[in-house]
C-alpha cells in the first residue's frame, strides 16, 4: 500500500511539472512589472463540447499567450489519465500544458463543476478575474447555436492585454458535468 502511494504521489509530482522547479502555473511569468495571468481550462477528453471548443482554444492561445499570460488544461474527472491526456493533446493539436487535476485542487478552489469552464486567475493578486463559458456557442446541453454573438473569454483578454479593468460578467457554461467519485 505505501507503494502505491509513494508511487502515485512521485507521478503526480513528476507529471505537473515540479520536477523541473516549475510552478504550477508553468509558462505563466513568475516576476513581471505586470500581473501573472492564467487562463484554466477544465476539460475532459470524451466530452463533445470539450472538443468543439479545441480549435477555439488554440486560437486563444495563439493570439493571448505571453510571458505575462499562460494557458493550462486542467482534467479533473476521475477516469482522465495522463495518458489519455496526452492522445487528446496530440489528437486536438493542444499548444498549452494539459495536466490530470489528480487531488482537484484548482476545481474545488475555484467551485468548478462543468467541462468545458474557464477560469481566468491573476496569480500575483489571487483573484478570479472571469469564470465561466467560453462564448455562446451552446446555449442548452446538445444544442448549438448557428452564430455565435458572444464571445466572453475573448473580451476578458482583449481587456486584459489593453490594460484595462475585466468588465465581462461571468456566464455559466454548458457542457458535461465533473465524475468527483474515485
Amino acid at each position: 500500500m505505501l507503494r502505491i502511494f509513494i508511487s502515485l504521489f512521485l507521478s503526480t509530482v513528476l507529471y505537473s511539472g515540479y520536477s523541473q522547479g516549475l510552478p504550477i502555473t508553468e509558462g505563466v511569468a513568475a516576476h513581471s512589472d505586470k500581473d501573472s495571468i492564467t487562463v484554466y481550462y477544465f476539460m475532459a477528453e470524451d466530452c463533445k463540447i470539450c472538443q468543439y471548443y479545441t480549435p477555439t482554444m488554440r486560437d486563444l492561445y495563439d493570439a493571448y499567450n505571453s510571458p505575462d499570460m499562460g494557458f493550462v488544461g486542467l482534467f479533473p474527472n476521475h477516469f482522465s489519465s495522463p495518458d489519455n491526456i496526452d492522445v487528446f493533446k496530440e489528437k486536438y493539436a493542444i499548444p498549452f500544458t494539459l495536466k490530470k487535476e489528480f487531488f482537484l485542487t484548482k476545481t474545488k478552489l475555484f467551485d468548478v463543476t462543468v467541462t468545458p469552464e474557464v477560469v481566468v486567475y491573476n496569480e500575483t493578486t489571487e483573484e478570479i478575474l472571469y469564470k465561466g463559458r467560453i462564448d455562446n456557442s451552446y446555449y442548452k446541453l446538445g444544442r448549438r447555436r448557428q452564430v455565435i454573438t458572444s464571445h466572453e473569454l475573448r473580451d476578458v483578454l482583449d481587456d486584459i492585454k489593453s490594460g484595462i479593468e475585466v468588465d465581462v460578467a461571468s456566464a455559466p457554461p454548458i457542457g458535461c458535468f465533473i465524475s468527483f467519485r474515485k
